[in-house]
């Protein structure tokens, strides 16, 4: 009897280690599988990737051209309608991934029918991937459509000459653009008036311009028209040539045989007008005077000639100076 109750008592003892064990190794098998499928979706994510089981999912958002189909381009003018859009894509990274590379599916704005006149359009997708799911920003779009129209236009250069520096003037402009193609509905091609690059000239210019400039098209009034315009940047260069000027600039004195602190000095002018090519003048910055004061115990009245520069006039041509000790004060 006690050799049946101990058989017994081994098999219940061997049954329940027998369960524990395989416990363990489901809970194991089950962590290693965790594990492996959190690692993959680490090392393979960009930051908005999941898993979901053991499928790494992503969500990504990129631009795309936006296509207006179901109108001829040629005949009639879109306004309103963006170059790109964005639309933010979901599912299985592989997919998402695909999707983003190779743009091999289309969005796209169906103009069919629409008559000419201002349209909100719902904005539709094609050729996308049934696993997954994406959504558009914007996903309408507000345009209108009128009969097109095509003029050209000569470009004119406008500046503003009182930026150029005094002694300066501007050579004939020269635009890299000299013609170009006005496109848009024909009301609006009707308006324009012009087509202009505005060169914005910086005060006091001396050296000559090179600017690439956006071209406008202009009505009657002076303001933009809202048309295209085909090339759209120009490169205007002017150049900027030095002539004849005048400037005034200081006066300064200079002691000779003596400290001109010592004295008081009074001249009947404090500058001098100079003149002569703008290239010369430019480099006279004051006009520098010799006192001699040997001699000078009381007040003393000089007349001084200025001295002369090459090619530079000035004027006067001399000035009076009063000198006095200051210890007669």
């Amino acid at each position: 009897m006690d050799s049946k109750l101990s058989k017994l008592g081994y098999l219940i003892v061997s049954l329940i280690l027998a369960i524990l064990l395989a416990g363990y190794a489901n809970s194991q098998q089950d962590s290693s599988v965790t594990r492996n499928a959190q690692s993959r979706g680490a090392n393979g994510g960009t930051g908005h990737e999941k898993t979901l089981g053991l499928i790494a999912t992503k969500k990504s958002t990129f631009s795309v051209p936006l296509q207006l189909n179901g109108i001829d381009t040629e005949d009639y003018y879109i306004s309103g309608a963006p170059q790109n859009v964005k639309i933010t894509v979901s599912g299985s990274s592989a997919l998402v991934t695909s999707a983003q590379n190779t743009k091999n599916f289309q969005v796209y704005a169906d103009l069919k029918n629409l008559t000419e006149g201002e349209h909100t359009i719902n904005l539709k997708v094609s050729g996308m991937s049934n696993d997954l799911t994406y959504k558009l920003e914007p996903e309408k779009v507000t345009m209108s459509i009128a009969k097109r129209a095509v003029t050209n236009y000569s470009v004119q250069t406008k500046f503003d000459n009182q930026a150029i520096a005094n002694g300066y003037h501007a050579g004939k402009p020269t635009s890299s653009v000299n013609a170009v193609e006005v496109m848009g509905s024909t009301e609006s091609v009707q308006s324009v008036q012009s087509v202009v690059a505005n060169v914005n000239v910086p005060r006091d210019t001396k050296a000559n311009i090179r600017q690439d400039v956006t071209l406008q098209a202009l009505d009657a009034n002076g303001k933009p028209v809202n048309v295209s315009i085909s090339p759209q940047v120009t490169t205007i260069k002017i150049p900027i040539i030095g002539g004849e000027g005048s400037r005034q600039v200081p006066l300064k004195f200079n002691g000779k045989n003596g400290n001109l602190k010592e004295f008081n000095v009074d001249a009947d002018v404090n500058e001098v007008t100079i003149s002569g090519e703008t290239d010369d003048i430019e480099k006279v910055k004051d006009v520098q005077l010799d006192i001699d004061l040997k001699d000078i115990e009381q007040t003393k009245t000089l007349n001084l000639n200025l001295p002369t520069k090459k090619h530079v006039k000035m004027e006067p041509d001399n000035v009076t100076v009063v000198v006095t000790p200051k210890e007669q004060n």
